[in-house]
């Protein structure tokens, strides 16, 4: 039975209530958890403010060789980390280790990272400070499809910054969290900085967004909760990082390294089951190579194997509950009934292997009504509506005919037109040639979201900015 994390200590939630935690694959028991409420909540808020006086002295010198050292930790349990992760999680053992390792790496590049102000010398007898200081006790809230690497983002830059911060995970992905609060407090990391309080998020998630003593709230998920939670915290006027849906576009021009193109869509749409945030989520291919690009697309997504995330040879795991499956197929039936043809997939898979579990076929759609849920709607699942288009003006208006602008992809040898696509196209991250998974993908640049996408950025230097607050300080002589 997992605990809550508080104050550097794994304990009962206040109600003495618990949940199960089941496999997406089997449905198998994996572990039990105690189930947070408000009362846990404060407990933890009121822990992270203990700890906020002195920890906010002390982190610019201590901060960085803790950090290094839970990085460290990190990697040499990553086996067991990743088996939990994709027990509870669903996707496959090697997308789980990238997860764990992503982790490690965030930790250690934090670690290095440089809390800067400055001096400005305004007159010969006025000089003024520009200081950079803890925002106080932050609130995490993360979801259930990368729960490891987005929880990272929102804890590391709180740690570096000299905050304290409460995570609430989802209700379904709380383990391998829990595990790696456990680990930093093994590195050194001083009790109540690092609290981990799962349970319901109108519960526990309503505290942190309530609670006077939390000053900012960061959020991954999706749009709507978005915006209630960017109402709420307007309340108090507490800080907000909100990373939100995306509906990212790929565009393959007629002149794009095709066999590469073909490459980036196949694991940027399907890897994690189609269930995340940056995935490619609608193709936009030029109308000379369209035939090239969907035979070799085709041939592909056959290819994947759909299983088990822990057993071998697997490439695909299930999605991750039933009703995220239920609400997916409503997408796609969606699309086809107002006239998508199927290319491949498009039902659940048969045999006794998938019975227990919420698999689903990958699946390619084209001549999707543009009106249609599974264009319209952030699509977790596996599933890519395709369509043929003239040029780059037709292909970067539709992709930009969305709610949403997280991400987009563009491949074409051509770097004068790939510069001015880049340009136009209205996306916090473009990957231009550049596959899933690197570039836009790497903890260095700020990743976040343009339009109902979100507020504020995450990683890089910048996003360790929103865990800070600016004080100038002007001295006169």
């Amino acid at each position: 039975m997992y605990k809550l994390f508080i104050d550097g200590e794994n304990v009962d939630s206040s109600s003495g209530a618990s949940s199960q935690i089941r496999n997406p694959a089997t449905s198998e028991l994996v572990d039990g958890v105690s189930k947070g409420d408000a009362d846990d909540a404060k407990k933890a808020i009121d822990a992270a403010e203990d700890a906020l006086e002195k920890w906010s002295e002390v982190a610019s010198i201590q901060s960085s060789t803790i950090l290094s050292r839970a990085a460290q930790l990190i990697r040499s349990n990553e086996q067991e980390l990743a088996t939990l992760l994709t027990k509870e999680q669903g996707k496959t053992l090697p997308e789980s280790l990238g997860e764990i390792r992503f982790f490690a790496k965030t930790l250690e590049y934090y670690s290095g990272a440089k809390i800067t102000g400055s001096f400005i010398a305004l007159t010969d007898k006025v000089s003024a400070e520009v200081r950079k200081e803890p925002v106080g006790v932050v609130g995490g809230i993360v979801p259930w499809n990368n729960p490891v690497m987005l929880m990272g983002a929102k804890v590391v830059s709180s740690i570096r910054s000299g905050d304290a911060i409460v995570i609430k995970p989802a209700s379904s992905t709380p383990l391998t969290t829990i595990r790696c609060a456990q680990i930093l407090s093994q590195a050194g990391l001083p009790r109540g900085v690092f609290n981990v309080v799962p349970g319901p998020g109108g519960v526990v998630g309503e505290e942190l967004l309530k609670n006077p003593k939390v000053r900012k709230v960061s959020f991954t998920g999706e749009s709507e909760t978005g915006k209630h939670i960017m109402e709420v915290a307007a309340r108090d006027l507490k800080r907000v990082t909100l990373e939100l849906g995306g509906s990212n576009p790929v565009i393959v021009a007629d002149d794009a390294d095709l066999e590469a193109a073909v490459d980036n869509t196949l694991f940027g749409r399907f890897r994690n089951c189609g269930q995340g945030c940056m995935c490619i989520k609608r193709a936009y291919v030029f109308e000379k190579v369209a035939d090239q690009y969907l035979k070799r697309l085709i041939e592909k997504v056959k290819s994947i194997k759909v299983g088990n995330g822990l057993a071998q040879g697997v490439t695909m795991g299930p999605i991750h509950s039933s009703s995220q499956r239920e609400g997916f197929e409503e997408q796609v039936k969606d699309g086809i009934s107002k006239g998508a043809e199927v290319l491949t997939g498009g039902k659940r898979p048969s045999g006794t292997e998938y019975d227990k579990g919420f698999f689903y076929e990958p699946t390619l759609l084209v001549n999707a009504d543009p009106s249609s849920k599974v264009v319209r709607e952030e699509v977790f699942g596996p599933a890519l509506p395709i369509f043929r288009v003239k040029d780059m003006d037709e292909a970067i208006i539709k992709g930009n005919d969305s709610i949403y602008g997280l991400g987009a992809h563009l491949w074409t040898r051509n770097i004068q037109t790939a510069m001015k696509a880049a340009r136009k196209l209205k996306a916090g991250t473009i990957l231009v040639n550049t596959p899933y998974g690197a570039g836009g993908w790497e903890i260095e640049v700020p990743m976040g979201g343009f339009k109902q996408s979100g507020l504020g950025r995450e990683y890089g230097i910048e996003g360790m900015g929103q865990y800070q607050e600016t004080k100038t300080i002007v001295y006169g002589t």
